[in-house]
């Protein structure tokens, strides 16, 4: 094959014919997505070793308790996608954190839709903290915010009924 032949096939490739026409995403198809997100969850077993995906499957769904059910997916290694039918379920499942399988952390993630599953990051969970010993003066939210700030980012203080955080230790929801 000399130059003239390989020119001639250079010049009859063309990407434009295997492109094809650009097409828009249709607004049916990104709603369905969008309403699947929202009922979706990503959850990472945090340990070295690779847990038995088979038995991690059969109990998480137990021990969740979730009225309308789950459809678990182990993606890669001890990654896992959670399907839940009911917004509601998720939500509980959500609020129940942190958990756990077989002594080691399980740290959910809400999927945001961009990006791949290895691009989640899985290093933050959040966990509800009780600060004992504190002074009287100081069982106030405000301190009990400044307290957790110590240990990471502060989502809540749970207060009494009164308002206030008497008792016997401040209990704060951190990540």
């Amino acid at each position: 094959m000399d130059s003239e032949d390989i020119s001639r096939m250079c010049a009859s490739l063309s990407l434009i014919e295997r492109e094809g026409p650009i097409r828009k995403l249709g607004n049916n198809l990104k709603l369905a997505a969008i309403q699947r997100l929202s009922v979706s969850l990503v959850g990472k077993i945090i340990t070295k070793k690779v847990v038995n995906r088979e038995a991690f499957m059969r109990v998480i769904g137990r021990i969740w308790h979730v009225k309308e059910g789950v459809e678990i997916q182990s993606l890669t290694g001890n990654i896992f996608s959670f399907l839940f039918k009911d917004v509601e379920d998720r939500r509980k499942v959500l609020s129940g954190v942190p958990w756990s399988f077989d002594n080691t952390l399980l740290v959910l993630e809400e999927p945001e839709g961009k990006g791949s599953i290895e691009e989640i990051d899985f290093s933050g969970c959040e966990f509800r903290v009780q600060i004992y010993q504190v002074p009287l003066l100081c069982t106030t939210r405000e301190i009990g915010w400044f307290l957790g700030e110590m240990i990471g980012d502060v989502l809540e203080v749970d207060e009494g009924l009164a308002g206030d955080c008497v008792g016997k230790f401040l209990r704060v929801r951190v990540c």
